[in-house]
């Protein structure tokens, strides 16, 4: 237990500096994905091999679909000494279809919330945003805030949903609403 509790430690330190030391941009894209990989690895079960993460978009909002080519951007650089590696795929909001195969999804601000959870639920999927919003409603399962300090939110709701678990270790560590 006591081991544990310091490799958790040392685990949302981790999470923070890796966040922290990220590339900023307007939407933290960056700090999103290097802590939503490390989110991931704290489901139960856990996932392994390559895996394909949606990146959730909404057609014709600039915003939404720059926050979505970032995302693309950090998936695909970052692969080297990552715990899970994704193969990212643009999926837009009008074609949640295209979330077939898909273990983990990105939704970019913009998105309709409320449809990508339906569509997203279905499949058991992780969701994952940078918008506090989409947890608090309950739409996504987990909300990376980077400023002004690295948060992650957890909607327990969404969670169940979408019959999503996390480690017991990992909840005590996070704010779960």
């Amino acid at each position: 237990m006591k081991h544990a509790r310091r490799w958790m430690r040392c685990s949302v330190t981790f999470i923070a500096c890796t966040a922290i030391s990220g590339t900023v941009h307007a939407q933290m894209t960056g700090n999103t994905v290097q802590v939503g990989r490390r989110v991931a690895s704290f489901l139960q079960p856990g996932l392994s091999g390559p895996l394909t993460a949606a990146i959730i978009y909404e057609p014709g909002d600039d915003a939404s679909e720059r926050e979505a080519r970032l995302i693309e951007r950090e998936l695909i650089s970052e692969t080297a000494g990552a715990s899970l590696r994704f193969k990212p795929r643009r999926v837009s909001a009008d074609a949640l279809n295209g979330l077939a195969g898909a273990s983990i999804a990105f939704v970019t601000k913009g998105a309709n919330y409320r449809q990508v959870a339906a569509a997203t639920a279905a499949r058991s999927m992780l969701t994952i945003s940078s918008d506090p919003a989409c947890a608090r409603s309950g739409y996504c399962t987990v909300a990376i805030q980077s400023s002004p300090k690295v948060q992650i939110i957890v909607s327990r709701a969404a969670c169940i949903a979408a019959g999503i678990r996390f480690s017991a270790a990992f909840l005590m560590l996070v704010r779960e609403i």
